[in-house]
């Protein structure tokens, strides 16, 4: 693994990027990924498109009078047909949880942690396609899979964006830098520098058409107010205090509705009762979060009831791998392990949390040989609930 990690990176060490680069500069990386035609079709990419449920968008450049209009998916198949020649996108969302071979990509990316890994978003554009000049609040890795794209940026830009379409297009966008990318080239972008991809008329040595497409590796970058409301919703889920308000010492009001600062000192003292940071409690916390997979309860794999002894000839006759729409992390507590698994925390041993993290394929052998009871019964719970699937 380390060997890709640093492919990945060309002639740069992963300790010189995340020094310089990461949440820094812009870095372009020629041939970090000498084949990449393979990861997945037009075709598939279009099929995925047309599902229930897959975030998908169109965008077209032109639409009638309009400007810059996006089309949400599923779309019926006879909608590409239709589509013109040039100046459009079409572009998914999560395609490595939908399409699990992808997931293999991300695994070049494991120098930053698997918590902060958002989505594999890919791209498909005819000559010209685009979505507009645009910023990401997020670290984005863009990777050209086929065909060529033509990166502009600009680290200094006016954030006016565009009126009358559903789109954040920067409304003047002067390009500072810009590269050409062919297959298996690279282009990292740190948060908020803005961007613009078109795709590139391109034939390859036999003269044949190749169509852009752009794997976008995109991190998580939660809002303080999105995480600060989400804690202290599991606080509320999650505390045990059941004492109400009590006025400490009492005295007659100067006027009848003032709030007075000795009131306000005093709630307080009372609210931070309730919203104490301890470090246990942020952690299981941070670990649920992270690890959150409501978004996909629909695609949740189909549920069992079985006991250990079935798991346990299920793990010998086949191979058990996370399913493709889980996300599994780990901390170390004193003695043992937390594992979250889909939002939901699990005390285990820290080796068993470490190995069943590793890699989406479970070593079922080598986990048999020191699971304790306890350990068991949390692999026989994530095989129940749909976490853990057999290949």
């Amino acid at each position: 693994m380390q060997n890709k990690i640093e492919y990945c990176l060309g002639n740069i060490s992963i300790d010189v990027f995340l020094k310089d680069y990461w949440q820094k500069k812009p870095l372009l990386i020629r041939n970090a990924f000498p084949d990449t035609h393979s990861l997945i079709s037009a075709d598939e990419l279009a099929g995925l498109a047309c599902e229930e449920h897959i975030n998908s968008r169109i965008v077209l450049e032109k639409k009638g009078d309009l400007n810059w209009q996006v089309e949400h998916g599923p779309f019926d198949e006879s909608r590409f047909s239709d589509l013109p020649e040039t100046r459009w996108s079409l572009l998914v969302s999560d395609v490595e949880k939908h399409l699990p071979e992808t997931r293999s990509l991300l695994k070049y990316f494991r120098f930053i942690p698997d918590w902060r890994v958002d989505d594999l978003m890919i791209s498909y554009a005819p000559t010209g396609g685009s979505v507009g000049a645009h910023t990401d609040a997020y670290d984005v890795f863009l990777i050209q899979l086929s065909g060529q794209r033509l990166w502009k940026i600009s680290e200094n830009y006016s954030d006016e964006i565009l009126n009358d379409t559903d789109l954040c297009i920067l409304k003047e966008f002067v390009a500072e830098q810009e590269w050409l990318l062919n297959a298996g080239d690279m282009l990292y972008l740190p948060p908020n520098v803005a961007h613009h991809g078109i795709a590139q008329s391109y034939n390859d040595e036999q003269g044949t058409e190749e169509h852009c497409m752009t794997a976008s590796v995109g991190f998580r970058a939660p809002s303080v107010a999105t995480m600060t409301s989400d804690y202290v919703h599991f606080l509320n889920e999650n505390s045990h205090l059941t004492e109400r308000y009590k006025d400490k010492s009492p005295v007659q009001p100067k006027h009848h509705a003032e709030i007075t600062d000795d009131t306000v000192h005093s709630f307080i003292e009372y609210l931070e009762q309730g919203l104490k940071i301890d470090k246990e409690q942020v952690k299981r916390w941070l670990g649920q979060y992270c690890s959150d997979n409501k978004a996909f309860e629909d695609f949740s794999n189909e549920q069992h009831d079985i006991r250990s002894d079935e798991l346990a000839a299920i793990g010998i006759q086949s191979t058990l791998i996370h399913s493709p729409y889980s996300h599994f992390l780990f901390s170390h507590s004193e003695q043992s392990a937390l594992l979250f698994v889909d939002g939901i925390s699990y005390e285990t041993s820290k080796v068993f949390a470490k190995l069943i993290c590793d890699d989406e394929e479970i070593d079922f052998q080598q986990l048999q040989s020191f699971m304790s009871s306890e350990d068991e019964a949390v692999l026989l719970a994530l095989y129940n609930n749909g976490a853990i699937i057999t290949k």
